[in-house]
């Protein structure tokens, strides 16, 4: 990454945080939090609950950052430092607010639940990671210029995040199964195992949905 990529990265940091768009997503998660953490769960159904709602609040807080630029600004912007740039930039920071958000989970899920072995842990933090990549994937695609209206926008950000949830195949469902098997198992037995394929599949969702939005943009 170099200065000016930097500079964009900065801007966009401090655009979001300004705008006071993150409060809605930050503060639902919280409330999460809040609720779990007074339920005594295990580290893994901590870990699990709390990657369960990692998904959308990372899809919302994409939404958030991609729309809080006015077009105007966003033109300026992409043609002082370039589209692509502009628009990874864009991506990376809300990437970043998506893992803060994650970090505070673990944490939280840790100090309710304890740690629950190695495997239950590693198994909660990439499950946790995954869910932040889908839902920054989730958010990018319902975004403009793919999805120019907000409520539309919202809507199917929602609908997407429950279908990674819910669906066989979702490396998020995968992960998901695992901390939830491992936490039905009894006590002392609390041993997850992420499926390999997870983490990879949510890189390569991830990497192919920002590429096919930050294409759509340059077009436009």
């Amino acid at each position: 990454m170099n200065a000016q990529s930097i500079a964009v990265a900065r801007y966009y940091a401090v655009l979001l945080a300004r705008s006071q768009r993150w409060l809605g997503p930050v503060l639902f998660y919280a409330i999460a939090l809040a609720i779990d953490s007074a339920g005594g769960d295990s580290a893994a159904d901590a870990f699990a609950y709390n990657a369960a709602f990692l998904l959308p609040v990372s899809a919302w807080l994409t939404r958030a950052i991609l729309t809080a630029e006015p077009p105007e600004g966003a033109a300026i912007t992409a043609t002082a430092t370039g589209a692509v740039r502009a628009r990874l930039a864009a991506l990376s920071v809300a990437t970043g607010y998506s893992l803060l958000c994650a970090a505070v989970g673990a944490l939280v899920a840790a100090a309710t639940g304890g740690l629950g072995g190695a495997s239950t842990l590693f198994t909660g933090l990439a499950t946790e990671l995954i869910c932040v990549l889908l839902g920054t994937a989730a958010g990018v695609l319902t975004s403009p210029p793919l999805v120019p209206a907000a409520g539309w926008g919202l809507l199917l950000s929602g609908l997407i995040a429950l279908g990674l949830l819910v669906a066989r195949f979702s490396p998020a469902a995968m992960g998901l199964r695992a901390l939830t098997q491992a936490a039905n198992t009894g006590p002392g037995s609390h041993t997850a195992h992420l499926p390999l394929a997870a983490l990879p599949a949510a890189l390569l969702a991830v990497a192919a949905a920002w590429a096919f939005s930050t294409a759509a943009a340059i077009r436009r």
